[in-house]
């Protein structure tokens, strides 16, 4: 368990293509004294916070005035796993690298790169009242834990169907980690017309067909899609800029609902404690 805040050991880079813009990024990773993740756009300092997240159609993208950057949400998700609270990021372009689809490679140069720890506290966000955010028949809700448990359902056409899966243990659920997006072909026609997914191929995403899996060598996971959703909700509640304490359980939750319920634990003092 993390009980002080972290950094990065040493300066690294990561190159790859974005899954919405298409473009290849270059991400540099800095230690940071100050507390919390934060990026660099344009010049502009956008922190990776809940309050300055501006968009949550098919990802999770924060902005500034002058900067947005999109799809952070597994690279925060890696940052939790690797137990870095704080880092500085510059990046140049306007979406963070999909790589393989998963968090796996963020978090494997993270770990290379080691970690550092600094005196400070302020690293937990205990949630002490039941919190709810819901939109139309999805929900998630956070109620008080003294560890984070994570109990995910999903409902989609087959061959997807009903899953759910509990994680209880989530600061050590690496198999979590390496469970890649998805998404379903009749939809993506649709996405990219709207310019999004012109960097989606069979390299970085699970491929849903018509009643099978489309991707040769098939799923990572049985539970590998539900998996992917309990992944972008670590790295979604990871925008509150600390890693949080509760109960959550959701069901067909995405990002939008996962930044309404940050919103909801912040709006009241009563609701949560920081140690």
């Amino acid at each position: 368990m993390i009980k002080r805040q972290t950094t990065i050991n040493r300066i690294f880079k990561i190159t790859g293509i974005g899954l919405h813009s298409g473009r290849n990024v270059t991400l540099e990773f800095l230690p940071r004294r100050e507390a919390g993740i934060a990026f660099i756009a344009n010049g502009c300092m956008i922190p990776a916070r809940y309050d300055h997240v501006a968009d949550t159609r098919l990802s999770t993208q924060i902005a500034s005035e002058n900067a947005s950057i999109s799809t952070i949400e597994h690279l925060m998700a890696a940052f939790y796993f690797a137990g870095v609270t704080n880092c500085l990021v510059y990046i140049d372009g306007p979406e963070i690298p999909i790589l393989d689809g998963s968090a796996w490679e963020f978090y494997h140069e993270m770990w290379r790169a080691g970690v550092y720890e600094f005196p400070d506290s302020g690293v937990y966000l205990k949630v002490l009242k039941p919190v709810e955010a819901r939109n139309n028949d999805a929900w998630i809700r956070v109620k008080p834990l003294n560890t984070l448990d994570i109990t995910m359902s999903i409902d989609f056409r087959e061959p997807v169907g009903k899953q759910k899966k509990r994680v209880t243990d989530v600061e050590n659920a690496f198999s979590i980690i390496n469970s890649r997006t998805f998404g379903f072909l009749e939809e993506l026609e649709a996405i990219q017309r709207a310019g999004l997914a012109k960097g989606a191929s069979l390299d970085n995403a699970v491929a849903i067909g018509e009643d099978s899996i489309v991707n040769p060598d098939g799923l990572r996971y049985k539970k590998e899609l539900v998996n992917h959703k309990i992944l972008d909700c670590i790295g979604d509640l990871y925008t509150s800029g600390y890693r949080l304490l509760g109960k959550v359980e959701a069901f067909k939750t995405g990002h939008y609902l996962n930044n309404l319920l940050l919103r909801e634990i912040f709006s009241s003092p009563d609701n949560y404690a920081i140690y």
